[in-house]
Protein backbone atom coordinates (compact mmCIF):
# COMPACT_ATOMS: atom_id res chain seq x y z
CA UNK A 1 0.00 0.00 0.00
CA UNK A 2 1.24 3.73 -0.77
CA UNK A 3 0.84 5.30 2.48
CA UNK A 4 -0.39 9.42 1.22
CA UNK A 5 -0.47 12.68 3.47
CA UNK A 6 -2.12 15.29 2.18
CA UNK A 7 -0.99 19.07 3.25
CA UNK A 8 -3.68 21.65 1.56
CA UNK A 9 -7.15 19.33 2.51
CA UNK A 10 -9.56 22.98 2.36
CA UNK A 11 -9.86 23.61 -1.64
CA UNK A 12 -11.61 21.99 -4.29
CA UNK A 13 -8.46 19.88 -6.20
CA UNK A 14 -7.97 18.59 -2.86
CA UNK A 15 -11.52 17.77 -2.05
CA UNK A 16 -11.58 16.34 -5.40
CA UNK A 17 -8.12 14.43 -4.61
CA UNK A 18 -9.56 13.01 -1.30
CA UNK A 19 -12.93 11.31 -3.33
CA UNK A 20 -10.00 9.31 -5.64
CA UNK A 21 -7.85 8.15 -3.26
CA UNK A 22 -10.11 7.20 -0.05
CA UNK A 23 -11.28 4.18 -3.52
CA UNK A 24 -7.80 3.69 -4.52
CA UNK A 25 -6.98 0.13 -4.13
CA UNK A 26 -3.80 0.12 -3.32
CA UNK A 27 -3.83 4.02 -0.80
CA UNK A 28 -3.48 4.32 2.13
CA UNK A 29 -4.67 7.84 3.20
CA UNK A 30 -2.76 8.33 6.80
CA UNK A 31 -3.66 12.12 7.32
CA UNK A 32 -4.96 15.45 5.99
CA UNK A 33 -4.14 18.60 7.56
CA UNK A 34 -4.81 22.01 6.34
CA UNK A 35 -6.55 25.65 7.75
CA UNK A 36 -9.75 24.15 9.25
CA UNK A 37 -9.59 23.86 12.68
CA UNK A 38 -7.50 20.06 14.14
CA UNK A 39 -10.15 17.38 14.51
CA UNK A 40 -13.18 18.77 12.21
CA UNK A 41 -14.56 15.56 10.01
CA UNK A 42 -12.83 15.85 6.77
CA UNK A 43 -16.96 14.88 5.02
CA UNK A 44 -17.73 18.49 6.86
CA UNK A 45 -15.25 20.83 4.79
CA UNK A 46 -15.23 18.23 1.59
CA UNK A 47 -18.83 17.71 -0.24
CA UNK A 48 -19.29 14.47 -1.16
CA UNK A 49 -17.93 12.59 1.52
CA UNK A 50 -20.68 11.97 3.78
CA UNK A 51 -20.65 8.41 4.39
CA UNK A 52 -17.03 7.38 2.73
CA UNK A 53 -14.50 8.16 5.44
CA UNK A 54 -14.01 9.34 8.97
CA UNK A 55 -10.85 11.09 8.32
CA UNK A 56 -10.57 14.15 10.56
CA UNK A 57 -8.08 17.10 9.70
CA UNK A 58 -4.88 16.88 12.20
CA UNK A 59 -1.19 18.15 12.68
CA UNK A 60 1.12 17.25 10.11
CA UNK A 61 2.18 13.50 10.64
CA UNK A 62 5.25 12.07 11.14
CA UNK A 63 6.95 12.29 7.49
CA UNK A 64 8.50 8.86 8.07
CA UNK A 65 5.32 7.68 8.15
CA UNK A 66 4.34 8.24 4.70
CA UNK A 67 5.65 7.20 1.15
CA UNK A 68 3.83 10.02 -0.66
CA UNK A 69 2.57 13.78 -0.09
CA UNK A 70 0.55 15.43 -2.15
CA UNK A 71 0.94 19.57 -1.44
CA UNK A 72 -2.56 20.73 -2.22
CA UNK A 73 -2.57 24.21 -1.00
CA UNK A 74 -1.74 27.93 -2.56
CA UNK A 75 1.39 28.82 -4.02
CA UNK A 76 3.18 30.35 -1.38
CA UNK A 77 1.94 27.23 0.68
CA UNK A 78 3.79 25.32 -1.02
CA UNK A 79 7.17 27.22 -1.27
CA UNK A 80 7.04 27.88 2.30
CA UNK A 81 6.48 24.10 3.24
CA UNK A 82 9.33 22.82 1.00
CA UNK A 83 11.45 25.98 2.36
CA UNK A 84 10.88 24.44 5.75
CA UNK A 85 10.62 20.99 4.96
CA UNK A 86 14.10 18.57 5.55
CA UNK A 87 12.42 15.53 2.63
CA UNK A 88 13.49 12.06 4.45
CA UNK A 89 14.95 9.78 1.95
CA UNK A 90 12.70 7.79 -0.49
CA UNK A 91 9.69 10.52 0.26
CA UNK A 92 8.11 11.59 -2.66
CA UNK A 93 6.00 14.95 -3.45
CA UNK A 94 3.36 15.48 -5.83
CA UNK A 95 2.46 18.99 -5.92
CA UNK A 96 -0.57 20.66 -6.89
CA UNK A 97 -0.01 24.45 -6.93
CA UNK A 98 1.63 24.80 -10.41
CA UNK A 99 4.79 26.86 -8.44
CA UNK A 100 7.05 24.38 -10.20
CA UNK A 101 5.78 23.93 -13.64
CA UNK A 102 8.13 26.63 -15.24
CA UNK A 103 11.18 24.83 -13.02
CA UNK A 104 11.68 21.13 -13.96
CA UNK A 105 14.46 19.75 -15.90
CA UNK A 106 16.07 16.35 -16.26
CA UNK A 107 19.10 16.37 -13.34
CA UNK A 108 17.89 13.72 -10.52
CA UNK A 109 17.43 16.02 -7.69
CA UNK A 110 14.99 18.45 -10.65
CA UNK A 111 11.20 18.59 -10.23
CA UNK A 112 9.57 16.22 -13.11
CA UNK A 113 6.03 17.67 -15.23
CA UNK A 114 3.86 15.19 -14.10
CA UNK A 115 1.89 15.40 -17.50
CA UNK A 116 1.81 11.67 -18.40
CA UNK A 117 0.48 11.31 -22.07
CA UNK A 118 4.18 13.63 -22.49
CA UNK A 119 6.65 11.94 -19.74
CA UNK A 120 5.48 8.31 -18.99
CA UNK A 121 9.41 7.27 -19.45
CA UNK A 122 10.27 9.35 -17.15
CA UNK A 123 7.71 8.96 -14.33
CA UNK A 124 8.02 5.41 -13.99
CA UNK A 125 11.76 5.61 -13.70
CA UNK A 126 12.79 6.53 -9.90
CA UNK A 127 10.86 10.17 -9.90
CA UNK A 128 10.58 11.20 -6.96
CA UNK A 129 9.43 15.04 -7.41
CA UNK A 130 6.40 15.80 -9.65
CA UNK A 131 4.87 18.76 -10.42
CA UNK A 132 1.11 18.33 -11.83
CA UNK A 133 0.52 20.76 -14.93
CA UNK A 134 -1.80 23.74 -14.96
CA UNK A 135 -5.31 22.68 -16.21
CA UNK A 136 -5.35 24.83 -19.42
CA UNK A 137 -1.86 23.60 -20.36
CA UNK A 138 -3.01 19.92 -19.34
CA UNK A 139 -5.74 20.33 -21.83
CA UNK A 140 -3.95 22.31 -24.22
CA UNK A 141 -1.10 20.30 -24.71
CA UNK A 142 -3.08 17.42 -25.47
CA UNK A 143 -5.06 19.45 -28.15
CA UNK A 144 -1.11 19.75 -29.72
CA UNK A 145 1.04 16.98 -28.78
CA UNK A 146 0.50 14.79 -31.85
CA UNK A 147 1.69 17.42 -33.80
CA UNK A 148 4.91 18.66 -31.96
CA UNK A 149 5.82 15.17 -31.62
CA UNK A 150 5.87 15.16 -35.64
CA UNK A 151 7.47 18.44 -35.46
CA UNK A 152 4.38 19.65 -37.71
CA UNK A 153 3.56 22.88 -35.55
CA UNK A 154 5.29 25.33 -37.90
CA UNK A 155 2.54 28.24 -37.70
CA UNK A 156 1.16 30.50 -34.82
CA UNK A 157 -1.50 29.13 -32.53
CA UNK A 158 -4.85 30.08 -31.35
CA UNK A 159 -6.72 28.86 -28.19
CA UNK A 160 -9.31 29.16 -27.13
CA UNK A 161 -10.22 28.06 -23.92
CA UNK A 162 -13.48 27.83 -22.16
CA UNK A 163 -13.45 27.06 -17.91
CA UNK A 164 -15.82 26.05 -15.77
CA UNK A 165 -16.73 27.94 -12.51
CA UNK A 166 -15.00 25.28 -10.52
CA UNK A 167 -11.39 27.13 -11.62
CA UNK A 168 -12.42 30.15 -12.23
CA UNK A 169 -15.02 33.16 -10.53
CA UNK A 170 -16.62 35.86 -11.22
CA UNK A 171 -14.38 38.36 -9.69
CA UNK A 172 -11.38 38.28 -12.06
CA UNK A 173 -9.34 35.63 -10.27
CA UNK A 174 -8.67 31.74 -10.10
CA UNK A 175 -10.34 29.59 -7.21
CA UNK A 176 -7.20 30.01 -5.56
CA UNK A 177 -7.18 33.38 -4.99
CA UNK A 178 -4.47 34.38 -8.26
CA UNK A 179 -5.14 37.08 -10.55
CA UNK A 180 -6.75 35.89 -13.82
CA UNK A 181 -4.34 37.39 -16.24
CA UNK A 182 -1.30 36.63 -14.67
CA UNK A 183 -2.45 33.05 -14.31
CA UNK A 184 -3.44 33.60 -18.05
CA UNK A 185 0.18 34.27 -18.68
CA UNK A 186 1.58 31.54 -16.40
CA UNK A 187 -0.73 28.97 -18.59
CA UNK A 188 0.81 30.41 -22.05
CA UNK A 189 3.72 30.48 -20.79
CA UNK A 190 4.05 26.79 -19.76
CA UNK A 191 2.25 25.63 -23.22
CA UNK A 192 5.18 26.90 -24.70
CA UNK A 193 7.71 25.59 -22.05
CA UNK A 194 6.26 21.75 -22.59
CA UNK A 195 5.98 22.02 -26.11
CA UNK A 196 9.45 23.15 -26.42
CA UNK A 197 10.54 19.44 -24.73
CA UNK A 198 8.10 17.70 -27.83
CA UNK A 199 9.17 19.93 -30.84
CA UNK A 200 12.64 21.80 -29.91
CA UNK A 201 12.42 23.71 -33.39
CA UNK A 202 9.03 25.26 -32.06
CA UNK A 203 9.74 29.17 -32.37
CA UNK A 204 5.71 30.13 -33.38
CA UNK A 205 3.26 32.91 -31.11
CA UNK A 206 0.87 30.89 -29.21
CA UNK A 207 -2.09 32.85 -28.33
CA UNK A 208 -4.58 31.86 -24.98
CA UNK A 209 -7.67 33.67 -24.66
CA UNK A 210 -9.96 32.14 -21.63
CA UNK A 211 -13.66 32.86 -21.10
CA UNK A 212 -15.95 31.02 -18.21
CA UNK A 213 -18.10 28.19 -19.26
CA UNK A 214 -21.87 27.56 -17.73
CA UNK A 215 -20.46 23.63 -17.15
CA UNK A 216 -19.04 23.71 -13.76
CA UNK A 217 -16.54 20.80 -14.23
CA UNK A 218 -15.58 21.70 -17.72
CA UNK A 219 -12.72 22.33 -19.25
CA UNK A 220 -12.64 23.05 -23.74
CA UNK A 221 -9.97 23.79 -25.52
CA UNK A 222 -9.86 24.92 -29.58
CA UNK A 223 -6.67 25.08 -31.12
CA UNK A 224 -6.42 26.47 -34.29
CA UNK A 225 -3.19 26.75 -36.84
CA UNK A 226 -2.29 26.31 -40.03
CA UNK A 227 -1.16 22.64 -41.17
CA UNK A 228 -0.34 21.26 -44.37
CA UNK A 229 -1.53 18.04 -44.27
CA UNK A 230 -4.61 16.73 -45.24
CA UNK A 231 -7.49 15.76 -42.29
CA UNK A 232 -7.05 11.96 -42.41
CA UNK A 233 -3.26 12.02 -42.27
CA UNK A 234 -4.01 14.38 -39.06
CA UNK A 235 -6.38 11.48 -37.78
CA UNK A 236 -3.90 8.97 -37.99
CA UNK A 237 -1.11 10.84 -36.17
CA UNK A 238 -3.56 11.51 -33.12
CA UNK A 239 -5.01 7.56 -33.05
CA UNK A 240 -1.60 6.77 -33.20
CA UNK A 241 -0.10 8.80 -30.60
CA UNK A 242 -2.33 7.66 -28.00
CA UNK A 243 -3.22 4.11 -29.08
CA UNK A 244 -1.45 3.18 -25.84
CA UNK A 245 -2.46 5.93 -23.69
CA UNK A 246 -5.38 4.80 -21.17
CA UNK A 247 -7.36 8.50 -21.05
CA UNK A 248 -6.79 10.58 -24.09
CA UNK A 249 -9.84 8.85 -26.51
CA UNK A 250 -10.67 10.31 -30.31
CA UNK A 251 -14.20 10.91 -31.36
CA UNK A 252 -15.34 12.40 -34.72
CA UNK A 253 -17.94 14.17 -33.47
CA UNK A 254 -18.37 16.48 -30.79
CA UNK A 255 -17.78 15.49 -27.82
CA UNK A 256 -20.43 16.13 -25.03
CA UNK A 257 -19.01 17.64 -21.55
CA UNK A 258 -21.47 14.94 -19.98
CA UNK A 259 -19.16 12.39 -21.03
CA UNK A 260 -16.19 13.06 -19.28
CA UNK A 261 -17.68 15.07 -16.03
CA UNK A 262 -16.29 13.04 -13.29
CA UNK A 263 -13.82 11.43 -15.43
CA UNK A 264 -10.15 11.44 -16.04
CA UNK A 265 -10.77 11.42 -19.93
CA UNK A 266 -10.23 14.15 -22.82
CA UNK A 267 -11.76 13.38 -26.09
CA UNK A 268 -10.64 15.50 -28.62
CA UNK A 269 -11.85 15.88 -32.51
CA UNK A 270 -10.73 17.58 -35.34
CA UNK A 271 -12.13 19.94 -38.28
CA UNK A 272 -9.67 20.57 -41.29
CA UNK A 273 -10.59 23.57 -43.30
CA UNK A 274 -9.04 22.13 -47.01
CA UNK A 275 -10.42 25.76 -48.47
CA UNK A 276 -8.23 27.85 -46.01
CA UNK A 277 -5.79 25.46 -44.42
CA UNK A 278 -6.74 26.17 -40.87
CA UNK A 279 -6.91 23.30 -38.37
CA UNK A 280 -8.84 22.75 -35.21
CA UNK A 281 -8.73 20.68 -32.49
CA UNK A 282 -11.14 20.31 -30.00
CA UNK A 283 -10.46 18.77 -26.79
CA UNK A 284 -12.83 18.63 -23.62
CA UNK A 285 -12.08 17.44 -20.08
CA UNK A 286 -13.37 17.28 -16.24
CA UNK A 287 -11.06 20.62 -14.68
CA UNK A 288 -10.65 18.84 -11.52
CA UNK A 289 -9.99 15.93 -12.31
CA UNK A 290 -8.35 15.71 -15.61
CA UNK A 291 -7.50 18.89 -15.14
CA UNK A 292 -6.01 18.32 -11.72
CA UNK A 293 -6.72 15.26 -8.81
CA UNK A 294 -6.98 12.72 -11.78
CA UNK A 295 -3.50 13.93 -13.29
CA UNK A 296 -2.24 13.84 -10.10
CA UNK A 297 -3.25 10.36 -9.27
CA UNK A 298 -2.24 9.36 -13.04
CA UNK A 299 1.39 10.26 -11.92
CA UNK A 300 1.32 8.64 -8.36
CA UNK A 301 0.19 4.84 -9.86
CA UNK A 302 3.24 5.73 -12.97
CA UNK A 303 5.74 6.24 -10.00
CA UNK A 304 4.91 3.22 -8.14
CA UNK A 305 4.42 0.71 -11.13
CA UNK A 306 0.66 0.57 -10.94
CA UNK A 307 -1.51 -0.07 -14.02
CA UNK A 308 -2.27 3.54 -15.20
CA UNK A 309 -6.26 3.05 -14.62
CA UNK A 310 -5.72 1.68 -11.12
CA UNK A 311 -8.58 4.35 -9.14
CA UNK A 312 -9.44 5.72 -12.11
CA UNK A 313 -11.87 3.64 -13.96
CA UNK A 314 -14.39 6.49 -13.23
CA UNK A 315 -18.07 6.83 -14.97
CA UNK A 316 -19.03 9.84 -16.38
CA UNK A 317 -22.72 11.21 -15.76
CA UNK A 318 -23.70 10.16 -19.75
CA UNK A 319 -26.58 12.83 -19.87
Amino acid sequence: MIKVGIIGCDNMRAAELVRVLINHPDVELKWVTGSAPVGMRLDSIVSGLVGECDLRTGPQGALDDVDLIYLCGKRVEAVEWLSATDLPEGLSVIDMSGIHNLDYGDSAASWKYGLSEMQRRVLVHDTRLVTVPGDVATASLLALMPMARNLLLNSPIELKVALGTSAMTNEGKTVDGLDTTAWADDQQQEIVCALLQCQSSFDQPVTLTVTPLAERRTLTVDARFKCGIDAEMVHQLYEQYYDDHNFVFMVDRPAATAEVENTNKCLISIDKDDHSGYLSIHAVMDVLLKGSAGTAVHAMNLMYGLHERVGLALKGTGC
